[in-house]
């Protein structure tokens, strides 16, 4: 019995030990399965998951007929790693040669690489495909790529000073493309998967199918008019060897800007290769004294205030008016007495400034204080579209800063300043009788699976009673009917148009007063003066053989204006108009077999059809989509919307319908990217012909 105690105290011992060190399990168990286990599950659910980021690819920006501005394409990174080659000369030469690296380039990137400082180089940016084929055909050792998404305009100069341009990292730089970067650069995404104990990502979906982009931007522009704006503004700058022209087309009821054109311009795709001058949209950024454009503003303000009627006389001192130590002169014409009709007619700067002092007779603070009212209210002296960076509210000195010449010089546009897009605004109140409605330029955006949002349209509202513009309009009918009209060469056959020239002398920097021989012309206006479609603002800058606007700008807002009719099919709201009357006469004396063929041609508009059409009794092949067509007879934009299609271009020179083109029927289109001239004429409104598709005929 007593040898048995020890053996029994060890057992005892050993279980006590046994049953403390299983107590200590459970509790470790407990607290790892209990107490921590969430922890622990979030832990290994961290280690265990991959995450993919996806950087979104920059959206697109396309004009109102869903045509692209603006949009996306692939090129490459060319870089060479010192480690993966012997010989880093003979790789660097053989892939220079191929992507047009200089010999100094190549020397720079041979020598950077000898040192330890350098294991790789990046050798070029933006390599198209077709060269990184070529450089994986030479299997050049120690050569790798990187794809990355860039800008590309299709377009090439159209529009450019609007749309603007994206920089490294395709970062909005300048236009609509730095305005709207928030909108077009997108959200990056990231996938979340799972990956094994090799951290090696287990995909369960095709990533490689998953995209993520910005919004598209679906502006209010059209490609076609904006084409058809910027082609006559390059017209009149050369002709006139003028520095800069721009214009402006706008539905006034709407606020839309169709065009919003500068001249000269650049090309987006190399935007650096051009001084920044060029790259500027003058258009929002450049101010200039609008001239006698002003004077209807000043009119309305003095038929608001009760103090004038359009037949009230004034007497305008025969051209020479000597006015609180300066004197105002008229240039064209002297006048002895004139009704405010007349004054506005034939823009009389006196007449205009005699007016203003009716404001308020004898008291030149009340007159300056009424005046800047009236021009605040149609937007001058103010941001009137503040989407686009850069826009200059213009100037228009508060009342208090006046002096008392100055109701001598601000009723005719002069002591302020304004942008040709406020202008053409401001027009666009006038047309509207007397509503303002801010001008749009984005008309929505679209997802990438084609989902269009409307963008909320800008409230409009009243700033002057609908009786006094109208009989400003009125007026501004005359300015284009009427014989002396300033206006009077841009009749256009059975529509009537309320416009007003002006001829402004521009300020010469260097001197601070006006240069001798610098001006800035302009035209601006709106038709059917009825009830008005478009407003069209024209301004020439520093036209060196001509000065007038009626002779310098006018001549380009006409040929805008009737594109806009031809292209659209808008009927003649003036049908008893004798120049319509006259035209349609001696268009039915001269009845051709083009007339007899016309409908036969708009149902062929559609190209590839086919059968065989004939134009002016010539037969005309069934186009190919890989030849060049016969354009001859085709109105200027079907013929632009089939070079469109094929991403071709042509030097149009003239408008209305095709006559001759450069490139022969049936040459092949592959690999071209230019078809030379397209010679057009005018076509001609006609109310009584229907060519079947809302277009008018053709003379």
């Amino acid at each position: 019995m007593t040898e048995q105690k020890p053996s029994s105290l060890r057992i005892f011992v050993l279980l006590l030990c046994s049953i403390f060190a299983f107590s200590i399990l459970v509790v470790r168990l407990y607290i790892l399965q209990i107490v921590r286990a969430p922890d622990l599950k979030e832990n290994s659910k961290i280690a265990r998951t991959y995450h993919l980021p996806l950087s979104p690819t920059r959206g697109l920006i396309e004009d109102r007929n869903g045509r692209p501005l603006a949009l996306n394409t692939h090129t490459y990174t060319v870089e060479i790693d010192k480690t993966h080659t012997e010989d880093i000369r003979d790789s660097i030469q053989r892939v220079g040669s191929i992507i047009g690296l200089t010999e100094k380039e190549q020397e720079t990137h041979i020598a950077l690489l000898q040192t330890p400082r350098f294991k790789a180089r990046v050798l070029k940016r933006n390599v198209p495909e077709d060269q990184k084929e070529q450089i994986e055909a030479e299997t050049i050792p120690g050569i790798s790529f990187k794809d990355q998404s860039v800008r590309f305009y299709p377009e090439g100069e159209l529009a450019a000073q609007l749309i603007g341009y994206t920089g490294t990292g395709n970062r909005g730089l300048a236009g609509i493309e730095f305005a709207f970067e928030e909108k077009l650069k997108g959200i990056p995404r990231q996938i979340t998967d799972k990956k094994d104990s090799s951290r090696r990502p287990l995909a369960t979906d095709d990533y490689t199918k998953i995209t993520t982009r910005g919004a598209d931007l679906v502006l209010t522009i059209d490609s076609y008019i904006q084409y058809v704006t910027e082609r006559e503004l390059d017209k009149v700058r050369q002709e006139l060897n003028a520095l800069y022209a721009n214009a402006v087309v706008m539905v006034p009821k709407t606020g839309e800007i169709i065009a919003l054109a500068n001249s000269p311009r650049f090309d987006p795709n190399q935007y650096n290769q051009f001084a920044e001058s060029l790259r500027k949209n003058r258009l929002i950024t450049d101010v200039y004294e609008p001239g006698s454009v002003i004077k209807p503003f000043t009119v309305v303000a003095a038929l608001e205030y009760g103090v004038v009627t359009p037949e009230t006389m004034f007497y305008c001192e025969h051209g020479r008016f000597y006015f609180h130590g300066r004197t105002i002169r008229d240039d064209i014409h002297s006048f002895d007495n004139l009704s405010v009709h007349d004054i506005l007619v034939r823009s009389s700067n006196i007449g205009t400034v005699k007016i203003a002092q009716q404001l308020a007779p004898n008291d030149w603070q009340s007159q300056s204080s009424i005046l800047y009212d009236y021009l605040n209210r149609f937007g001058f002296g103010q941001r009137i579209i503040p989407s686009l960076s850069g826009e200059s509210p213009g100037i228009l000195r508060q009342p208090h800063q006046w002096t008392p010449a100055s109701i001598g010089a601000v009723p005719y546009g002069q002591e302020m300043a304004t942008t040709t897009l406020t202008l053409a605004t401001a027009y666009s109140a006038l047309a509207n009788r007397g509503i303002f409605q801010p001008p749009q330029l984005v008309k929505g955006y679209k997802t990438s699976e084609g989902q269009f949002y409307p963008r909320p349209r800008p409230e409009a509202y009243r700033i002057a009673q609908g009786q006094t513009t109208e009989q400003v309009v009125q007026m501004m009918i005359d300015v284009t009917e009427d014989p002396e009209g300033t206006g009077r060469n841009t009749r256009i056959p059975g529509f009537h148009i309320a416009a007003k020239t002006g001829t402004a002398q521009k300020v010469n920097p260097e001197t601070g007063g006006y240069g001798r021989g610098m001006r800035i012309a302009s035209f601006a206006g709106f038709f059917p003066a009825e009830d008005p479609l478009f407003t069209i603002v024209v301004m020439v800058d520093e036209p060196k053989k001509k000065k007038y606007g009626g002779e310098v700008a006018a001549p380009a807002w006409k040929v805008i204006a009737e594109e806009l009719i031809a292209y659209l099919g808008i009927s003649p709201t003036f049908t008893n108009d004798p120049l319509l009357v006259q035209a349609n006469q001696e268009r039915g004396k001269k009845t051709t077999k083009e007339e007899k063929l016309k409908s036969e041609l708009d149902k062929a508009r559609t190209f590839g059809v086919n059968k065989t059409m004939q134009i002016s009794g010539e037969p005309r092949s069934p186009v190919k989509q890989d030849t060049m067509p016969n354009l001859i007879g085709l109105p200027i934009r079907d013929a632009y919307a089939f070079l469109a299609k094929h991403g071709l271009t042509a030097d149009f020179q003239g408008s209305g319908k095709v006559t001759a083109q450069e490139t022969p029927e049936g040459t092949p289109l592959e690999g071209k990217k230019s078809i030379g001239q397209i010679v057009c004429e005018p076509m001609l409104t006609d109310p009584n012909v229907d060519n079947g598709s809302g277009m008018l005929a053709t003379r």
